[in-house]
């Protein structure tokens, strides 16, 4: 199942209704759909805000595939080149006065997936996150 939207925040719930209507279809237990769109709301949040120029029109596409044993999402934008696997991830151990702004969200993708990986092509970024289901 594919999804293509615009880079503006108002297309963010067209992405949920997709998630959940996949999962439906597959059978995909509710705590696994809702994690998988727990983790595509940041990453998409995070191209949305940060991905382009600002006012620059953009197009983000999301694929959804279903194994029996795993869902694997798809992310391509044709924004700025940005590998989040490559941050700096945030001291948890720090106070939160003392604790540098960001980098959060993706170490919450990350201990929702169970894969989380990146490259970059000619046309753009593209991050694959794959979640395990029970067999």
């Amino acid at each position: 199942m594919e999804l293509r939207i615009k880079n503006k925040m108002e297309e963010m719930p067209a992405v949920v209704s997709m998630v959940e209507g996949f999962g439906a279809e597959h059978g995909i237990s509710d705590e696994a759909i809702n994690e998988i769109n727990l983790a595509l709301d940041e990453i998409l949040n995070n191209i949305i805000s940060y991905g382009y120029p600002q006012g620059e029109a953009g197009e983000i596409m999301v694929r959804l595939r279903y194994r029996p044993e795993q869902v694997v999402a798809e992310i391509h934008d044709n924004g700025m080149p940005f590998d989040p696997l490559r941050a700096t991830p945030p001291d948890l151990a720090a106070t939160v006065k003392g604790r540098k702004v960001g980098g959060l969200g993706i170490a919450f993708v990350r201990e929702l997936m169970d894969e989380v990986a990146y490259s970059r092509a000619v046309d753009g970024n593209q991050l694959v996150l794959t979640k395990k289901l029970p067999i």
